[in-house]
């Protein structure tokens, strides 16, 4: 697979330089500005492109507003070398989005976000619990916020070069988003108008397939030890499928026992049920509607937004409904002096978004501890007759409540959970034009928001989960509420200075300053001991005295000073240099400046080079340096509220230590580049190699517990990334009337921990407490960032796997086995459009090569025996699920030890009853899987009707498009899941647990301009 589809790149690529020639037809010409162009770097400062000495790549506003999605990120994917973005597969839920490899070890790693200028707040406040697979909710990248249909264009700064001007704030590279203006419209007003729906179905290639022979159970047999009225009876309690084979006999089941079930006092056939999990999941909808009005004159420009989002989940009872207001303006005071506005209002409501990780996952549940002889049509009959907790899973006939899992209908219906979202970001600023060459910018902008979100243990459910802030205390009923207020104000001043001193010489430079304020608050409450009213979600409902709340109020504040000079000579040779001055009121007064430099170069060699063929090329290098703080209250050691023993109040001196003597992290960047454009702009490349050296890492390290804490913030690690980015564009064939455009983006960063602490070999990035399954992810000592350690196979001399005695693997004592980073080794896109006349039909493949996952629905799945994979046939024409004795079992392919020696195996592992029955699970890493994967992430046809095509005195142009989104996953190794899908954005990846699976996105658009 993987060497047809590389071949299929060289040849798609190797034709397009061979018809490149062939295919130029005499209307072609070439402006050195449409080569490079004007592009927005850092502040939102507009530079020609050729006279930048680090990579930028640009991404216009269609690119991620023709597919609608409830995050535009998502629309980035592939369309960008060295930006890596990782889809979620959760409703509403985060994107991670990492440039050029990973920075910081255990800090925020995810690009700067950056709106006309001003940077805006992309926080993830999802739990600990949740980001380590323990359970909770993700409640998505608030940089989802963004109306995609407001963007003109996205620019992204991948290097520190090109991001040093912001400062600390953009060490992991700057997506830089300009939004659409007003433009000049006589005395009209301009209307634009789209509306989308977009349906979503299940890509079957990402869920379970189910085997249909064997039943509920553990042991190998389905039943129970006592019969009912002198048949069988299903052992409820079992949340396997472990038991006896389907034969079509009657036996009583879980229904029989349920008041007002259909099979109420009725034995049924033992066999498979008809409407297995898959018929759980509805059909999901998301309706977009836009509008905007534009308009100006010489004088003034505006343009004012609307949208609203209204989307549903594959998931029953859930809801995301969306509406943003956005406007800017732009008046001209006098003919020296502009005022600018932005404006952006979002409020967001959101129910029902599904449970990650373990707890009370339903995915959990039907990935890993499923019985499938339970019908879910049955189970949402048995909740909506009564809206009890009627489940598969009850502890006896005589006792109904759950043993372990909730009727899925009744977790979805009574303990969902909700949130709102309210968002503000605008920027004011006043442009003052000196003279011609000098000019003065004032620039004021905040982004703030309010988050709320709550969540509901309604009473009757399964009791053996902890709830709220009740830590490991297990919670029969609960609710649980927090608030979350997080601002961030900036402040610019920033005075440019352009001009000619000759003909050949030019100066660009500016000196400015930044005030960056951020402040963040949290209150989060719940109940103890359940809920005192059924159906009563408040804190005061709460059946004992509730948990004291957590608070938290913090602020900093990094007052910025900065330079840059950037020099031209001939149009030919750019040198630029920058310096900035940061003061952070984290780190302490002793520390708390800290100074950075970068320099970049570049030559525009196609001016000394002159060829027919040669359109534009550049050579350029960077070098930078940047500092960085960290976040606030890392300082000073205190105490923190603990939960109440009873109604005395308990607290607890913090278990990892404070530094006041902590310093700023540091990051050197240096990169090398050429770009060049051919054959009349027909075909061009951008290749560049980069490394980033990040180091004096603020980290949390282990200390000794003698000290009385397990570890302490201190200064040190250091990680390094090397790697090369491509990006290439042809036009295979061009005519009047028909266009082929192929683009690919390609990149290999990797990181590597190339220093850490005296005498620590390793930062496990997992937390203390090993991952579900034994596992953990690492970053050791020389090795790669983001290492999956497990237990092993134990190998002969000759790399044979051993086999024990029990006719299984023998597995290492420790799981510090490392399997391999969850680091991709490279990723591409390649996207293809074809216009024909005003029809255009386009295609992206999207491809990571490489890079681990761990399974932990795999490591449960085998184990309980759900998966199609646990049944079949072995070598002696017997099911592998017979008792030996009755000639089941398989033998493993290995060696085992005899008389000394180690020979070819021969012992039968006995597959009758559950591995965790018998002892027998297979070591962790049979449950790494390579997490390579082709899809096709987009295709979509449009069609243009033009203006004359109309006739309409108001209708300007219309727009009809068809657009597909994850179509096809064309290529995976890790079975009935999606090797993206994950927890959620952050560090830690390469982890899966009850995930979801990928849907498929079919949208239909119409825009309308008039």
């Amino acid at each position: 697979m993987k060497k047809i589809t590389a071949g299929v790149l060289v040849l798609v690529l190797s034709s397009s330089l061979a018809v490149t020639n062939a295919q130029q037809i005499k209307s072609d010409t070439v402006k050195t500005q449409d080569i490079e162009g004007v592009v927005v770097t850092a502040l939102g400062i507009k530079r020609e492109k050729k006279s930048l000495g680090y990579a930028t790549q640009e991404v216009k506003g269609d690119a991620v507003n023709k597919n609608p999605t409830a995050n535009f990120l998502n629309n980035l994917s592939g369309k960008v070398a060295g930006l890596e973005i990782k889809q979620s597969s959760n409703f509403g839920g985060s994107v991670n989005v990492v440039t050029r490899g990973y920075k910081s070890l255990l800090g925020d790693n995810q690009a700067l976000f950056v709106i006309d200028g001003v940077p805006i707040m992309n926080k993830n406040i999802n739990t600990v619990n949740q980001t380590t697979g323990r359970g909770g909710s993700d409640y998505g990248s608030s940089v989802s916020d963004i109306n995609p249909n407001d963007i003109e264009t996205i620019n992204v700064l991948k290097g520190a070069a090109a991001t040093a001007l912001y400062g600390s704030r953009a060490q992991n590279g700057a997506i830089i988003i300009t939004t659409k203006r007003g433009k000049k419209n006589k005395d009209e007003i301009g209307i634009e108008f789209s509306t989308s729906l977009t349906m979503s179905t299940i890509d079957k290639s990402t869920f379970p397939e189910y085997q249909t022979q064997y039943g509920q159970g553990y042991y190998g047999t389905s039943f129970s030890a006592t019969p009912y009225q002198g048949s069988p009876r299903v052992a409820f309690g079992n949340d396997a499928s472990y038991g006896s084979a389907y034969d079509g006999s009657m036996v009583w089941q879980y229904g029989a026992f349920i008041p007002g079930s259909s099979t109420f006092g009725q034995k049924t056939p033992w066999q498979a049920a008809k409407n297995g999990p898959i018929t759980f999941f509805d059909t999901g909808t998301n309706y977009v509607n836009n509008i905007s009005f534009s308009g100006g004159n010489d004088k003034s420009t505006y343009r004012f937004g609307y949208a609203n989002t209204k989307a549903t989940d594959i998931l029953p009872n859930s809801e995301l409904i969306k509406n943003n207001f956005s406007g800017n303006a732009s008046y001209k005071l006098t003919d020296k002096l502009t005022a600018n506005l932005y404006a952006n209002y979002v409020t967001q409501k959101t129910t029902g978004r599904n449970t990650t990780g373990y707890n009370d996952n339903i995915m959990t549940n039907f990935r890993q501890w499923w019985a499938n002889n339970t019908d879910l049509k049955q189970l949402q009959q048995l909740y909506e007759m009564s809206k009890q907790n009627y489940t598969w899973n009850m502890v006896s006939p005589t006792n109904l409540t759950p043993a372990f899992w909730d009727n899925p209908y009744f977790q979805r219906y009574e303990n969902y959970q909700n949130d709102s979202r309210d968002r503000f970001a605008g920027n004011f600023s006043l442009n003052y034009d000196v003279s011609k060459e000098f000019n003065l910018l004032f620039r004021a902008g905040t982004d703030g928001y309010t988050m709320i979100t709550e969540e509901r243990k309604a009473v009757g459910s399964y009791t053996g989960n902890s709830f709220g802030l009740n830590g490991n205390t297990n919670q029969p009923s609960g609710y649980a509420t927090s608030t979350y207020k997080f601002s961030e104000t900036n402040y610019d001043f920033i005075a440019t200075y352009k001009k000619n001193i000759t003909e050949d010489f030019n100066i660009n430079a500016l000196v400015g300053g930044n005030i960056n304020v951020q402040k963040s608050y949290s209150n989060q409450q719940s109940t103890s001991g359940g809920l005192y009213i059924p159906g009563l979600y408040t804190i005061a409902n709460s059946k004992s005295s509730p948990v004291r709340p957590l608070i938290s109020d913090l602020s900093k504040n990094i007052w910025g000073a900065f330079a840059q000079v950037s020099l031209g000579y001939k149009n030919t040779y750019f040198l630029e240099g920058t310096y900035r001055r940061d003061q952070s009121t984290a780190l302490p007064e002793t520390n708390a400046v800290y100074w950075y430099p970068s320099l970049s170069a570049s030559v525009v060699f196609s001016n000394l080079i002159k060829a027919n063929w040669l359109s534009f090329g550049k050579v350029r290098a960077a070098y930078a340096e940047v500092g960085s703080d960290t976040n606030a209250d890392q300082l000073l050691n205190r105490y923190f509220v603990q939960p109440s023993y009873g109604d005395i109040p308990i607290y607890a001196y913090n278990t990892t230590l404070k530094n006041f003597d902590l310093r700023s992290q540091n990051l050197k960047n240096m990169e090398f580049g050429i770009e060049t454009k051919m054959f009349k702009n027909r075909f061009g490349f951008d290749v560049a190699w980069f490394q980033n050296k990040a180091f004096d890492q603020i980290l949390a390290l282990p200390i000794s517990l003698s000290s009385g804490s397990i570890a302490k913030i201190q200064n040190t690690g250091e990680l390094t990334t090397n790697g090369f980015e491509v990006s290439v564009n042809g036009t295979p064939f061009k005519s009047n009337n028909f266009s082929w455009d192929i683009n690919l983006n390609w990149s290999n960063p990797w990181t590597k921990v190339t220093a850490l602490a005296p005498g620590i070999e390793n930062i496990t990035m997992s937390g203390a407490t090993p991952l579900q399954g034994g596992v953990s992810i690492n970053a050791p000592l020389n090795g790669d960032y983001g290492s999956i350690w497990t237990t092993d196979y134990v190998y002969d001399s000759n790399g044979n796997k051993i086999v024990g005695p029990n006719g299984m693997y023998l597995s290492t004592p420790q799981a510090t086995s490392n399997q391999g980073s969850f680091q991709a080794k490279w990723f591409a896109g390649l996207s293809n459009t074809i216009n024909y006349k005003n029809l255009s039909v386009s295609f992206l493949i999207d491809w990571r090569e490489g890079g681990k996952v761990y399974s932990l629905d795999q490591f449960y799945g085998y184990g309980t025996g759900v998966y199609a994979n646990s049944v079949g046939i072995n070598d002696l024409g017997n099911p592998i699920r017979n008792t030996l004795a009755n000639g089941g079992g398989e033998v493993l392919p290995g060696v085992m030890l005899q008389n000394g020696a180690y020979v070819t195996n021969t012992i039968r592992l006995d597959r009758s009853q559950s591995s965790q029955v018998l002892g027998t699970d297979y070591p962790g890493a049979a449950y790494v899987y390579d997490a390579s994967f082709v899809k096709l992430r987009e295709a979509s046809i449009t069609y243009r009707f033009t203006k004359e095509v109309l006739n309409s005195k108001y209708i300007q142009g219309l727009s009809l498009s068809l657009i597909g989104n994850n179509l096809w996953i064309i290529h995976k190794n890790l079975p009935y899941a999606d090797p993206e899908a994950g927890l959620s954005s952050g560090n830690l990846q390469g982890y899966q647990s009850g995930v979801m699976p990928t849907t498929r996105n079919i949208s239909f658009n119409v825009k309308v301009n008039f």
